[in-house]
């Protein structure tokens, strides 16, 4: 784990560069941000003890590519000036799409914003905004001000998702990051979204279980050695046990600046570079593959997750042409049908795969009602993959079988 972590810092070693250069040119050093507290997501779980660990759910889906709908709310004050512009929206997406798109995570945003003009809301950042105009097929994004400050009427920035893969999948970011010259990074556009939304996707923070959270009983500090990262920490066995290192990192070097030891005696070797650390927010690069495939394992298996996101064999999701594919009945008994007399004339495919991703059905249809027999299946939880006119990549429905 250990040597990893150093080939993580090496491989993110050219944009890191570029961005020390940045924040050297505008003299930030924001080492001087206090040891605190800037996300403030606790860590309960509507599937708390079923996904706490998700290493036992097979098959592995982290060859699949995800395609996740978003949506935007920007506060403003009551007379609708302040908080982020439209280019900060997209810079903000940027990053989103930084960190995730290598990993075959990507996101729709219908080019919407919602605007929220409420001054004291603007200057108050909390969950109480997850209210507003929310939504269930969607990760909803609250974007404060970057002159907002953090919570609690702190003056710097910080973030708060509403839980670990938890139902109503929401967050907010706000505010900045002091230097001490009084310069700024802006929480809105920088890693910290990322940091927000891998909460969103089920990810904990790589401290977890080291520091006490509350939301989670069964946690348990992780062991430097990692021989039980599986079970404690983060529950994710390539991030290395992490002692929480409360923004203690050299701004220029990315280096912890602390110490201290496990239960065993060995020193702590946090990754300083991981988003979903406590790092400096300019020190933020990636997430490992164990945490894509968390993410990819919740994505696939927990209920409102599936909601608001979809998933092909390869290519970018989002891209696919979005049609919807009329089947019935669902739950299907001895047959299930699909309507396909909207469609063009044209041979089209579909496959039937059970939760163990095992091929148990397939066959073609032109644009007819075609009826499918499913008698022989046994009940349970099916996925059908059907292909559309000249798109390579399947779109994929849930089916249950009941007889």
């Amino acid at each position: 784990m250990e040597s990893q972590t150093t080939n993580h810092k090496l491989f993110s070693l050219n944009s890191f560069k570029f961005s020390m250069v940045f924040f050297a040119l505008f003299g930030l050093n924001l080492n001087s941000a206090q040891a605190q507290d800037f996300c403030l997501t606790p860590s309960n779980s509507d599937n708390l003890y079923q996904y706490r660990g998700m290493d036992h759910l097979l098959p592995d889906y982290n060859t699949y590519n995800y395609c996740v709908k978003i949506y935007i709310h920007v506060i403003r004050k009551d007379n609708g000036t302040g908080g982020q512009s439209i280019s900060n929206v997209n810079t903000a997406i940027g990053f989103l799409n930084m960190d995730f798109n290598p990993h075959g995570i990507y996101f729709n945003w219908d080019g919407n914003i919602d605007y929220i003009n409420d001054t004291y809301k603007y200057y108050h950042p909390t969950s109480t905004v997850f209210s507003i105009n929310n939504h269930t097929d969607g990760v909803d994004i609250y974007l404060f001000g970057d002159d907002s400050g953090g919570w609690n009427g702190m003056s710097t920035g910080g973030g708060q998702a509403n839980g670990i893969g938890t139902l109503g999948s929401s967050f907010w970011v706000s505010g900045y990051h002091l230097s001490p010259v009084s310069l700024m990074l802006p929480t809105a556009r920088s890693h910290v979204i990322s940091h927000e939304m891998g909460h969103v996707l089920n990810l904990y923070h790589t401290h977890h279980g080291t520091v006490t959270e509350t939301g989670d009983p069964g946690q348990c500090p992780e062991l430097v050695n990692g021989s039980n990262s599986d079970i404690c920490g983060d529950y994710i066995t390539d991030t290395p046990a992490d002692p929480k290192m409360n923004l203690n990192v050299d701004i220029y070097t990315c280096e912890w600046l602390g110490s201290g030891t496990d239960a065993n005696g060995a020193p702590y070797d946090p990754d300083e570079m991981n988003i979903m650390s406590y790092t400096q927010p300019s020190c933020m690069d990636y997430i490992t593959i164990g945490q894509r495939k968390r993410i990819k394992k919740a994505l696939y298996f927990l209920p409102h997750l599936q909601e608001l996101s979809s998933y092909y064999l390869y290519g970018n999701p989002c891209l696919a042409v979005d049609r919807d594919l009329v089947y019935y009945p669902n739950p299907a008994n001895h047959n299930l049908y699909l309507d396909l007399r909207e469609f063009q004339p044209n041979t089209y495919s579909y496959q039937i795969y059970n939760v163990s991703g095992e091929l148990v059905k397939s066959g073609e249809s032109s644009n007819e009602l075609k009826s499918i027999d499913t008698s022989n299946l046994q009940e349970g939880h099916y996925y059908l993959h059907f292909y559309e006119e000249g798109i390579s990549v399947p779109k994929i429905e849930h089916l249950y079988i009941q007889h």
